[in-house]
């Protein structure tokens, strides 16, 4: 199955193969404040190393999914649990259990999915196909159950995951070049409106998704006339100059276009490395502040 097929049924995504962090540039942290390290895997996804119960591997660090943890019970040993949905290829399961999750050896935290009648239960599924392109260690998606306690700042410059508690969190500042989108963690992601090219569309922001905008027919004929999407010859992408979403104009890089029912415009693994941004549940924020990081220039959409 291909990864991004998957991503769609779970509302949680994925990959593999990572740089080193640039732990000497990270700042101390402020005073109740922790700073998680990630990697990026070959795609652009970030990957927190981390263990369950000792088991040591790399969680994938998912704004598209809501349970605290989704733990692949392919490489996690686990009891056989209580199938609680999902269909032939993708099989939910619950688990008893005080499952423990350990994240950069610096937080410990119960390994729940904090979800459904039993708060304590971890969730799993077998992801044995995606382990294979996320990293031989796969141990599941970090979700908007853990951070929604947090306001959360992910720095792909440094290459840090910044957790502040929401009751010591200060009023997250909102500079003039940054773009500010409203967002409330929950699965399905919930979108916001982008317009391209005179026409609204549903949007996301997520750490694991594919750029790509899906419309229906008629509405590709609809926005070909304002000239805003052009094609990239031979790469099956597109770009769009620009989309405006949050009060700002943004050029948009190599999106996958595909035509669909339902229609959506991803921005994921090429359009968040270019901000700094700060996730504040309080107010139902996120804020994107350029890090002067280019947009991206891939090979192909395919």
């Amino acid at each position: 199955m291909k990864v991004a097929a998957f991503a769609i049924l779970l509302a949680a995504v994925p990959f593999a193969a990572v740089a080193k962090t640039e732990k000497k540039h990270s700042p101390r942290p402020a005073t109740g404040e922790t700073v998680l390290p990630f990697q990026l895997n070959k795609e652009g996804f970030p990957l927190i190393k981390g263990a369950v119960d000792g088991k040591p591997g790399v969680f994938l660090l998912d704004t598209g999914t809501y349970d605290r943890f989704l733990l692949n019970r392919h490489y996690v040993p686990l009891d056989q649990g209580v199938h609680v949905g999902g269909d032939e290829s993708i099989v939910l399961r619950r688990h008893a259990g005080a499952h423990k999750a350990d994240l950069a050896g610096v937080l410990k935290v119960p390994a729940s999915s904090g979800n459904g009648k039993n708060p304590d239960a971890a969730l799993s599924i077998d992801a044995r196909q995606q382990q294979q392109d996320i990293d031989p260690r796969f141990l599941g998606w970090l979700g908007w159950g853990f951070f929604k306690k947090y306001v959360t700042t992910i720095d792909y410059r440094r290459q840090v995951v910044r957790l502040m508690p929401l009751a010591k969190a200060p009023p997250t500042p909102r500079p003039p070049e940054s773009i500010t989108l409203s967002f409330l963690p929950s699965s399905p992601v919930r979108p916001f409106v982008a317009s391209i090219g005179g026409h609204s569309t549903p949007t996301v922001v997520r750490t694991t998704g594919w750029d790509s905008l899906a419309l229906q027919p008629a509405n590709w004929k609809r926005i070909a006339p304002s000239k805003v999407v052009k094609p990239r010859p031979g790469k099956g992408c597109i770009a769009v100059t620009p989309a405006t979403f949050g009060g700002k104009r943004v050029d948009l890089v190599d999106l996958e276009r595909s035509e669909r029912q339902d229609e959506r415009l991803t921005l994921g693994i090429g359009f968040l490395p270019r901000f700094t941004s700060v996730w504040d549940p309080r107010v139902g924020k996120v804020i994107l502040t350029p890090n002067g990081t280019k947009p991206p220039q891939r090979r192909s959409c395919a």
